[in-house]
């Protein structure tokens, strides 16, 4: 009965913790190519680094985020920060496609390119006009280059 117990506890903390994270897909050419996992409240760190080649041959980047921080009725847009406190790129979110965003701009691919890092942060927005919660951003990672 006590093993039982404990199993069950166990179960409930991974399930726990499997929620207050968010999961960040990396799609370079329409194919994935790394994940990485940002916990919740996280400020810096995370993300992935990829080669110089890789980012030469780019012609699409994109990423797909799944996790509680990001889910909910808002509209969401990415915006790619590259050091200074103004975004060179604001991704809207993909139709039909929850979570989804496009973020082939040549600016991005050029400094990434360059081996220049860049912040990734998604702005919520309530969808709900009535709503006295206001636009939150949440940090979602970084990308740069080895």
């Amino acid at each position: 009965m006590k093993r039982n117990t404990f199993l069950l506890l166990l179960f409930v903390l991974f399930t726990a913790a499997a929620h207050t994270q968010t999961t960040v897909d990396v799609f370079i050419n329409g194919i994935k190519s790394g994940q990485y996992t940002i916990k919740a409240n996280q400020t810096d760190g995370g993300g992935i680094s990829y080669k110089k080649s890789v980012y030469k041959d780019v012609d699409r980047l994109s990423v797909q985020i799944k996790g509680k921080s990001v889910d909910g009725g808002y509209y969401r847009k990415v915006e790619v920060m590259g050091g200074d406190t103004d975004p060179i790129f604001i991704a809207k979110e993909t139709d039909g496609v929850p979570g989804q965003f496009i973020l082939t701009d040549k600016k991005v691919v050029k400094r990434l390119g360059k081996g220049k890092p860049i912040t990734l942060f998604v702005e919520k927005t309530p969808a709900n006009t009535k709503s006295k919660e206001g636009v939150t951003k949440v940090y979602i990672g970084k990308l740069t280059r080895e």
